[in-house]
C-alpha cells in the first residue's frame, strides 16, 4: 500500500497499543500531522487489522456548528432505539464504553479531532485522558488535549517517496526522451513535497501522464502540481475576509524568490485575529522559530486559485511595506513591486534585474529564471528583453531543466536580437550540445560567441573561451584547442579569472603541440592566480589545469572546492560533469571508494538531465575503479560500454582513458602482454587513440609494463618523456620518475638509490605503494628477503588502506614469495616452500607458466622448475590434479 510506505516505526506503536486495547489494558493515544501526511491511512490500516469493536468517527469543519455532532457519529451503531446518546458527558461516556469493553475490546478511533464541533471535542479528550479497559485513538492537523502517548508524523525521506511516486505512477514504455523527462519530473515532485504522502500521490497522479512526458508536450507542470494540491489544503475551509486577505498576503510572501525571512508578511500587515485564525484552521504553524506555512507547497496552491487582481494588490502592500526609498531595493521589494505592475516599466524590471544580479548565488538557478523572465515581461525595449531571455535561458539550464532552456531560447530571435543576447543563447546552445549532442557543436558554438562578443564583454568573452577550450582538451583536437588559444591572446590577463582561463588553453595548447616546459610555465600562471580564486567556474578551470600539469593535490582540492560551491547554488547542470572530472582525480591517485560515490551522484543529475558526455565519463572511470579493486570482467564491461558511447565522436579522452583502464588492469593482475601492446598503443603520440594528457599519466605503466616484458629498450626510450614532464612542474611526475629511474637503472646501488628516493612523498601514498612494490621485488629478487619483506609489507597496508585490491593482491603474492622455507618434519615430502605453495595455487586457478612468471617475476624455467619439485612433494603428475590436493592449503 503506497501511502503507507516508510511508516514502519508508526505502525509498529500504533500496533502495540492496539494490542495492549485488545488485551484489556485500554489507554489513549493521539496522533498529529499535517493534511496529506498519512493519518487517516494509519488509522485505516490498524483499524482493518485490530481484532476488536472500532467506533470511528471524523471531524468535519461543515459540521463543526452542530453541538455534539461528532458524538452522535461514533455512538450510533452501539445506540440503543430510545435510549439518549449520553453524548455530553465525560462520565456517562466512559461508563459506556467500560460496559462496550466488557464484553468485547473496544478500539474509539477519531480521524480529524481537531475539525470537530467544540462539545465533542471537549467531550472526546476529557475521556482520553482517564484510564479504562477500552482504548482512544485521536488523529489530527495539531496537538488536541493532553494524551499521555503520540506522535508526530515526520516527512518521509526522499527514498521513500521516490518509492511512492514509483508505486503510483502509471506510465511505461517510456523512450530516451520521455525517461530523462519523467526523471526530471519525479526529481521535482520529491523536492517538492517534502516528504508529504498525500501531496506525492497528487503529484504523480498529475503530472506523471502521457501528455506531459512528450517531448513537445507545452504542459506548465508547475502550475498542474499547484492545482492538484490545492485541494489538499484549501478545500472545505470557511474563513473570513479578513482572514482570506491575510492568507492571500502570505503566499505572495512566501512565493517571493530567494529565502523567505521569518516574519514572510511584515508585523504592519498582519492583524492579529486573522492571523489566529488562519493558525486555527491548519492553514500557518506557529513554531518556535515563527509562523510558516503548514506545508511548502501550500503558497503555490493559493496563487494558484487566487485572482489576479487580488494578488497584484497583495504584491503592492508588501512592496510599499518593504520599499525603504533605498536607490537600490532589495530583491523582495523589486519582485513585489514588480509583480505589482500591469503595463510594461523598464524602471521596475531594471531594479527587479539589478537586485537578482546583485543577490548572485544566494538565489537559486530556478528563482533567477523566474525573476529574468518577470524581467523580460516589463521590459519596453525588444533589446533588453531579448538579453533577459537569454540569461534566464543560462539559469534555467543551471537548473537541471533542458526542455525549459530550450523553450527560453526560443524566445530570442536571433535576426533581431542584440550581440549579447545572441552571443548568450550561442553559449548556451554550446553548453547543451557538448553535454548531450555532439563536441562539435559544442566547440562551434561557444567559439562563435567568443568572436560575436569580443571587445564588447570580457566576462562573456571568457566563458565561452572556457567552455570551447573544455571541450577541445577532453576531445583531444588539436585544431581546437589552438584555435581556442588565438582568441585568447587577445584576451588582457589583468583579472585572477582571466590569468586562471588563459593559462589554462595556452597551457592545454602548448602540451598538445608537445611543448611541455611552455605548457609547464602557462599552467602553474594559471595555478598561482588560482589561489584567489572564488567561483565555482573559477576552481573548475583552476582544477583542470593542475590536472593538465599534473598535479593532483591541487585538482582535488579546486575541483573539490567546485564542487561545493556548485551544490550550494544548484548549478546542477556544471555540478554534474565536474562530480565526473573530481572522479577522475581521484582514480588517477589511486582512491577508488571516494571516486565511486561522486560517480554515483554525478550518474544521477547526469540522466536527469541527459548529459551523455557525464554518463560516458562514469563508465570510464568505473572500469579504473572496477580495475583497481580487481575485477578485472567488470572493468572490461564498462571500458567496452564507454568506448562504444563515444565512437564516432570527438570525445578522445574517454577512449584513451578507457583504454588505460584495461592497461592498468592487465598490468596489475599480471597479464603483462596484453599491457604493454595496450599501453604503447595509447603513448604513442603517432596512434588514432591517443590523447596526450591521458598518454603522459599512462608512460608509468607502459614503463613498468615494458620492464616486466623484458623489454628495456621500449622503457627507456619512455622515460626521458615523462622525465621533462617533471622538469616542466607536475609534482606527480616528479614523485613518480624516480620509480622509473630504478626500473631502468643500469645497476642496482642505482636503482636502490632511486626507488628509495621515489618512497617519501606522503601527499601520494599510491603511488610511494607502487613504488615500495616494484623495490621489494627488486630486494627479493636479490635475495634480500628480509629488507624486502619490510618494504613490502608497507605497500601491503596502503594498498589495503585505499581499497586497491589489485594491488593489494600483487603485494601480497610478493611478500609470500619472501617468506623462509619451511621446517621438516616426518611429512617432508609433502610441504612445499612459500613460493612453492604461490605457484602451485595460481597454476591451480589456471595460470600459464608464463602469466606465473610474469605476475612473480620469475623466468619461465624457474616456474617450471618449482612446478616439478610441487607435482614431486604432493604425489601428483599433472597441474589438473592441483586443485584437488591443495584444498585447505
Amino acid at each position: 500500500m503506497h501511502t503507507l510506505v516508510g511508516r514502519a516505526p508508526e505502525i509498529a506503536r500504533l500496533t502495540e497499543f492496539v494490542a495492549d486495547v485488545a488485551a484489556g489494558r485500554g489507554g489513549s493515544f493521539g496522533m498529529w500531522g499535517p493534511p496529506g501526511s498519512g493519518k487517516s491511512a494509519l488509522l485505516a490500516h490498524i483499524g482493518a487489522s485490530a481484532d476488536l469493536r472500532v467506533l470511528a468517527a471524523s471531524g468535519d469543519e461543515f459540521e463543526s456548528d452542530i453541538p455534539g455532532g461528532l458524538l452522535h457519529q461514533l455512538l450510533g451503531p452501539v445506540h440503543r432505539p430510545g435510549e439518549h446518546p449520553l453524548t455530553t458527558d465525560p462520565d456517562a461516556l466512559a461508563a459506556l464504553l467500560t460496559r462496550l469493553a466488557a464484553d468485547t475490546p473496544t478500539l474509539v478511533v477519531v480521524d480529524d479531532v481537531d475539525r470537530a464541533d467544540s462539545l465533542s471535542r471537549h467531550v472526546i479528550t476529557e475521556v482520553a485522558t482517564r484510564a479504562g479497559s477500552w482504548g482512544i485513538l485521536l488523529a489530527g492537523r495539531r496537538t488536541v488535549g493532553a494524551v499521555p502517548r503520540s506522535l508526530v508524523l515526520d516527512r518521509l525521506t526522499d527514498e521513500d517517496s521516490r518509492r511512492i511516486v514509483e508505486t503510483v505512477a502509471t506510465t511505461d514504455g517510456d523512450t530516451p526522451d520521455q525517461l530523462r523527462r519523467r526523471l526530471r519530473i519525479v526529481d521535482a515532485i520529491v523536492d517538492r513535497a517534502a516528504g508529504n504522502p498525500g501531496v506525492l500521490v497528487l503529484s504523480t497522479r498529475a503530472l506523471i501522464t502521457a501528455d506531459v512526458l512528450r517531448a513537445d508536450s507545452t504542459v506548465d507542470v508547475t502550475r498542474r502540481a499547484d492545482s492538484a494540491v490545492a485541494t489538499l489544503w484549501l478545500t472545505r475551509r470557511e474563513l473570513s475576509p479578513h482572514a482570506r486577505e491575510l492568507g492571500l498576503m502570505w503566499a505572495v510572501a512566501c512565493d517571493c524568490p530567494g529565502q523567505m525571512p521569518t516574519p514572510a508578511v511584515p508585523d504592519t500587515l498582519v492583524d492579529s485575529a486573522s492571523l489566529a485564525e488562519l493558525i486555527e484552521s491548519g492553514l500557518l504553524v506557529d513554531t518556535a522559530s515563527g509562523v510558516s506555512p503548514v506545508h511548502p507547497l501550500l503558497p503555490a496552491a493559493v496563487l494558484e486559485l487566487a485572482p489576479s487582481g487580488e494578488q497584484r494588490r497583495a504584491h503592492a502592500a508588501l512592496a510599499d511595506a518593504l520599499d525603504t526609498g533605498a536607490r537600490d531595493p532589495t530583491l523582495r521589494a523589486a519582485w513585489h513591486r514588480a509583480r505589482a505592475e500591469t503595463a510594461a516599466d523598464e524602471i521596475a524590471a531594471f531594479r527587479l534585474d539589478d537586485a537578482v544580479t546583485r543577490a548572485g548565488t544566494a538565489v537559486t538557478p530556478s528563482d533567477r529564471a523566474r525573476v529574468l523572465d518577470v524581467a523580460a515581461g516589463l521590459s519596453v525595449g525588444a533589446d533588453r528583453r531579448y538579453v533577459r531571455w537569454a540569461r534566464s535561458a543560462d539559469a534555467r539550464l543551471a537548473s537541471g531543466d533542458p526542455d525549459g532552456t530550450e523553450r527560453a531560447l526560443l524566445r530570442v530571435d536571433a535576426d533581431n536580437a542584440p550581440v549579447e543576447a545572441c552571443a548568450r543563447v550561442l553559449l548556451t546552445e554550446g553548453l547543451m550540445a557538448a553535454a548531450a549532442r555532439t563536441p562539435q557543436e559544442g566547440f562551434e558554438r561557444p567559439i562563435r560567441a567568443a568572436e560575436l562578443i569580443h571587445g564588447m564583454n570580457d566576462s562573456l568573452e571568457l566563458e565561452a573561451l572556457a567552455a570551447a577550450a573544455e571541450v577541445s582538451w577532453w576531445s583531444g583536437r588539436v585544431d581546437w584547442i589552438v584555435r581556442v588559444a588565438e582568441l585568447a591572446e587577445g584576451m588582457p590577463g589583468e583579472s585572477d579569472r582571466q590569468r586562471i582561463t588563459v593559462g589554462a588553453i595556452r597551457g592545454c595548447a602548448a602540451l598538445f603541440d608537445g611543448d611541455l616546459e611552455s605548457a609547464g610555465a602557462h599552467l602553474r600562471m594559471a595555478l598561482d592566480a588560482g589561489t584567489n580564486a572564488v567561483s565555482a567556474r573559477d576552481h573548475r578551470m583552476a582544477g583542470q589545469a593542475a590536472m593538465l600539469l599534473g598535479d593532483d593535490v591541487a585538482a582535488f582540492g579546486h575541483l573539490t572546492e567546485s564542487v561545493a560551491l556548485l551544490r550550494a547554488e544548484g548549478d546542477v547542470f556544471r555540478l554534474s560533469f565536474t562530480l565526473q572530472v573530481l572522479a577522475s582525480v581521484q582514480m588517477w591517485r589511486g582512491r577508488p571508494a571516494h571516486a565511486a560515490e561522486l560517480l554515483a551522484e554525478g550518474e544521477a543529475f547526469a540522466r536527469r538531465i541527459g548529459d551523455g558526455r557525464s554518463q560516458a565519463f562514469a563508465l570510464t572511470m568505473s572500469a579504473h575503479g572496477d580495475g583497481l579493486r580487481g575485477s578485472a570482467d567488470a572493468m572490461r564491461v564498462a571500458a567496452d560500454a564507454a568506448l562504444r558511447l563515444v565512437t564516432g565522436r570527438d570525445v578522445g579522452y574517454i577512449a584513451a582513458a578507457a583504454y588505460w583502464a584495461i592497461g592498468r588492469t592487465d598490468l596489475a593482475t599480471g597479464r603483462l602482454a596484453n599491457a604493454l601492446e595496450i599501453l604503447q598503443e595509447i603513448t604513442d603520440p603517432d596512434s588514432a587513440t591517443t590523447h596526450p594528457p591521458t598518454a603522459l599519466f599512462a608512460l608509468p605503466d607502459l614503463v613498468e609494463a615494458a620492464v616486466r616484458s623484458g623489454r628495456l629498450d621500449i622503457a627507456r626510450a619512455a622515460v626521458p618523456r615523462f622525465a621533462a614532464w617533471a622538469a616542466a612542474g607536475s609534482p606527480w611526475a616528479a614523485t613518480v620518475l624516480p620509480r622509473l629511474c630504478a626500473l631502468t637503472a643500469e645497476n642496482e646501488d642505482d636503482a636502490e638509490r632511486w626507488f628509495r628516493e621515489g618512497s617519501t612523498d606522503r601527499d601520494r601514498p599510491f603511488e610511494v605503494a607502487r613504488t615500495q612494490l616494484l623495490h621489494g621485488e627488486n630486494l627479493r629478487r636479490g635475495r634480500h628477503r628480509v629488507r624486502a619483506r619490510v618494504v613490502l609489507q608497507d605497500a601491503l597496508a596502503t594498498f589495503a588502506q585505499l581499497h586497491v585490491t589489485a594491488w593489494e593482491q600483487r603485494a601480497a603474492t610478493e611478500l609470500s614469495a619472501t617468506a623462509e622455507r619451511a621446517r621438516r618434519g616426518p611429512e617432508a615430502a609433502t610441504m612445499l616452500t612459500s613460493q612453492e605453495l604461490t605457484v602451485a595455487r595460481l597454476v591451480a586457478d589456471g595460470a600459464s607458466n608464463q602469466q606465473v612468471a610474469e605476475q612473480l617475476y620469475l623466468s619461465r624455467k624457474t616456474v617450471e622448475s618449482h612446478l616439478h619439485k610441487i607435482y614431486t612433494k604432493l604425489g601428483v603428475g599433472s597441474r589438473k590434479q592441483l586443485p584437488g590436493v591443495l584444498d585447505g592449503r
